[in-house]
């Protein structure tokens, strides 16, 4: 599969939605699960995409299941559980506290394949779990902005310090990952190439090998 974290502002813009909602419909014939944090902003616009593109979308909570924060979600979760689920690592009556939300951002990170940022000021949740990405070897993408929009600031510092690439687009994505049907023949014909000279006892083995896969 291929698991994407999309993450982003509570603050977003017009063009924010429109990115995130566009990248997902681009990811619809790819069949990707979508993971976010179920926040107003970014991560709602991220699950509702995904859901209206019957995607999976995994949604990781700051508190405990016995209810949904922030509860305007409530329809959201619902609509969630079917086609993808709500996670968390809190007991089932945790409230939601501040300290919880950057400390379920690792979670965020450590499921996904890639995160892609798409609007944050320098600091924030979205550059916390973009930090934790990197150290956890997992490719960090992030979508450009205007130089004078305060909320593509910390898209621009990633992109800046070669912690995240820059992609407009879900092929820019998927090529990245290389997650594109390989134009390369196939590797079994390249082996046959590599092997010249063998003795008749090879060459049985090999026949036999070939016809067996």
């Amino acid at each position: 599969g291929k698991a994407i974290a999309i993450v982003g502002t509570r603050n977003h813009s017009e063009y924010g939605k429109w990115v995130c909602e566009k990248l997902i419909e681009e990811l619809k014939p790819h069949g990707a699960l979508i993971i976010s944090g179920l926040a107003f902003g970014i991560d709602t616009i991220a699950h509702k995409a995904a859901l209206r593109q019957e995607l999976d979308t995994v949604g990781v909570l700051a508190h405990g299941l016995h209810g949904i924060y922030p509860p305007q979600n409530k329809g959201l979760a619902k609509q969630m559980i079917q086609a993808g689920g709500l996670l968390t690592e809190f007991p089932s009556d945790t409230e939601p506290e501040k300290m919880y939300f950057p400390r379920r951002n690792r979670i965020v990170a450590g499921l996904c394949d890639a995160v892609v940022v798409i609007e944050t000021k320098e600091k924030g949740g979205s550059m916390i779990t973009a930090e934790l990405a990197n150290s956890y070897n997992r490719d960090v993408f992030a979508i450009p902005g205007r130089c004078s929009d305060a909320r593509s600031e910390g898209c621009h510092y990633l992109i800046k310090n070669n912690k995240a690439a820059l992609i407009t687009g879900a092929d820019d994505l998927l090529a990245m990952m290389n997650w594109l049907p390989s134009t390369q023949p196939p590797a079994k014909k390249r082996h046959r190439e590599l092997i010249k000279e063998l003795s008749a006892e090879e060459q049985r083995l090999v026949s036999m090998l070939q016809e067996k896969e």
